[in-house]
């Protein structure tokens, strides 16, 4: 394999910055009577009960290597599509996951990652050229996959409704409802089905 890695789907670009305020705006559904929005929130800001990162899709400027699109991220979990190609990541009726390490586990016992699929012929091009990834990452496939929750920056209200402290990159749950509310969501988690260790 010669000359430069090919820039994955997912990967961020430069050019796709978007800037945004946040405020914590009066929502009567709202756990606490409040939840973080956008200044100028659309309806199309919102999946999942979480408000979500504002981020272009020109893939233009330079590439962010260690970042990732989150609405292409998004687009692969929920269509089963390759983060390096972008094209389907099902074949035999099974879907492929490449991960650097073994997925986490959630509370019911089920497998999940933030990692997208990554198509069988793919694979060998992602373990050369990813630094996280190599001989050693793992190899999976799945039958099956379903939102499970989302790696958000959880920000805390201060006086007046502004915008306070930030944790960042939590994993939170769908169902954590009162945490939702106050996260803006980078990356979307799946639960994994019928996961098996598999051999290229």
């Amino acid at each position: 394999m010669s000359g430069c890695p090919r820039v994955p789907y997912v990967t961020a670009f430069e050019g796709e910055a978007v800037s945004y305020q946040v405020a914590f705006v009066a929502d009567a559904e709202a756990t606490d009577g409040v939840r973080l929005s956008y200044t100028d929130a659309t309806a199309h800001d919102w999946m999942f009960g979480v408000l979500w990162h504002r981020q272009g899709l020109s893939r233009a400027g330079r590439p962010l290597w260690k970042l990732v699109n989150t609405a292409r991220q998004r687009r692969c979990m929920l269509r089963l599509l390759c983060q390096v190609c972008g094209r389907s990541a099902v074949d035999g009726g099974r879907i492929w996951w490449l991960l650097p390490e073994p997925p986490g586990v959630a509370v019911d016992g089920r497998p999940f990652t933030h990692a997208p699929p990554t198509c069988r012929s793919c694979i060998p091009a992602a373990r050369v050229w990813c630094p996280r990834l190599g001989s050693e990452s793992y190899v999976y496939t799945v039958c099956g996959s379903e939102p499970y929750g989302v790696v958000a920056d959880v920000y805390r209200p201060a006086a007046g409704r502004k915008v306070g402290a930030i944790r960042r990159a939590v994993e939170v749950p769908l169902e954590a409802f009162r945490l939702l509310e106050y996260a803006v969501a980078m990356q979307l988690l799946v639960k994994l089905d019928g996961l098996q260790r598999a051999d290229l």
